[in-house]
């Protein structure tokens, strides 16, 4: 058993008090050559058992066998989590989501049962401006605190924006990315593969600068 029984008992609050709509999680995984996809699978399947199907619709998925559905969700790594409502909101997590990130998976879902982010009204007027892809990629590792406060801002602005994507990477568990994007401290957040990044937990006016500095550059480049 992952979850003890003390976070059961906390799910069981948490949910009851906030969760307001049915989400669904895809995980995509596979039983060779991925360490952590088992216990990926359990933790997913024990959250779901605490907080009830009727709550929760939960997919596992091969990117072998599910082609299609890898290919559809941009799927290229695994274990990669995906948080969904009424649509797919651009939501992911490639790792295993456990320790502290357990927290940033947890608030993910309640978050997208409200079918609405947690931003500020200026915040989402700005994002309306928006129109060009914006792809956000958080470095964490499990035992990072500031980590979760990154991964929910990020997907916060997957939820305010059709044309952003955000993604949590566990970099420990994704060296090579890791590498690429010369990850030393985290979180660190890539913006469209490095067009912007930053280092740390930035509040909400501030990882709006990065994000329209990113569409601003963005914008130059299509003229």
């Amino acid at each position: 058993m992952l979850l003890g029984l003390d976070v059961r008992s906390q799910l069981r609050d948490v949910f009851e008090k906030e969760f307001e709509n049915p989400i669904s999680l895809k995980l995509f995984s596979q039983s060779i050559g991925c360490e952590n996809c088992q216990t990926a699978e359990i933790l997913l399947r024990e959250l779901v058992e605490v907080v009830g199907k009727e709550k929760v619709n939960y997919e596992i998925l091969s990117p072998f066998i599910d082609k299609e559905k890898a290919q559809k969700y941009g799927i290229d790594r695994v274990p990669t989590l995906v948080i969904e409502g009424d649509k797919d909101y651009g939501i992911r997590y490639i790792g295993l989501p456990a320790g502290l990130e357990f927290g940033s998976l947890v608030k993910g879902i309640i978050q997208v049962s409200k079918r609405k982010p947690n931003l500020s009204e200026k915040t989402l007027e700005i994002l309306k401006k928006i129109d060009l892809p914006i792809d956000i990629k958080v470095f964490v590792t499990t035992s990072c605190g500031y980590c979760p406060s990154a991964v929910y801002t990020a997907w916060n602005f997957a939820l305010g924006s059709d044309y952003i994507k955000a993604t949590a990477i566990d970099s420990t568990e994704n060296p090579d990315m890791a590498e690429k994007f010369q990850v030393i401290g985290v979180p660190k957040i890539v913006i469209n593969d490095g067009l912007v990044e930053f280092v740390g937990s930035q509040p909400e006016e501030s990882f709006l600068g990065y994000i329209i500095s990113a569409y601003e550059k963005l914008k130059e480049k299509e003229k």
